[in-house]
């Protein structure tokens, strides 16, 4: 802080000497040596609170940098009802698909009739119940006794029962 050397510390000893003397120059000496320690002490705490604003001061800005990112929350707010609006269409569509398969179950035909079909490829109307029995029986395994190559055209008996079940679904 001050450019004090050796030759000015020594001249200040000496004129120290003898102003005031052999006799309380160790009193003064203490005295000077507190009142260095209580500035240090003060100027230290003045450092330190300086620093505290000035790391506040960055804090601040780097908080006002963040503003910057609202591109980025203007991205995924869109991208999130974006992905929200597509979760309502999916239950519409759900919603449709149910009602139709509800209409459509009171407007089940024959299955042994291939004339009458729901479409263009002659595929029968089926119920939402036979078709879950079909697909129960699709995905079960086979037992020991009854397997058959994947080759196998469905036996009669599968087809009476696929029959018999579209009935009982009336």
């Amino acid at each position: 802080m001050f450019d004090i050397g050796f030759w000015e510390l020594a001249l200040i000893g000496v004129v120290a000497l003898l102003v005031v003397g052999p006799d309380r120059l160790p009193a003064l000496a203490r005295t000077v040596g507190l009142w260095a320690g209580r500035i240090r002490r003060y100027v230290s705490t003045v450092r330190d609170d300086i620093e505290r604003e000035i790391q506040a001061d960055e804090l601040k800005s780097l908080l006002s940098k963040t503003d910057d990112l609202n591109p980025l929350k203007d991205i995924i707010d869109e991208t999130t009802n974006t992905i929200g609006e597509a979760n309502k269409e999916l239950a519409g569509v759900r919603k449709e698909a149910d009602e139709l398969m509800s209409a459509d179950s009171g407007a089940v035909l024959d299955a042994s009739d291939p004339d009458d079909s729901d479409d263009e490829t002659g595929a029968d109307a089926l119920t939402p119940d036979s078709a879950a029995t079909r697909l129960g029986e699709a995905l079960s395994p086979p037992g020991d006794d009854d397997v058959a190559p994947a080759s196998a055209e469905p036996s009669d008996e599968t087809v009476e029962n696929a029959e018999d079940d579209e009935q009982r679904s009336r």
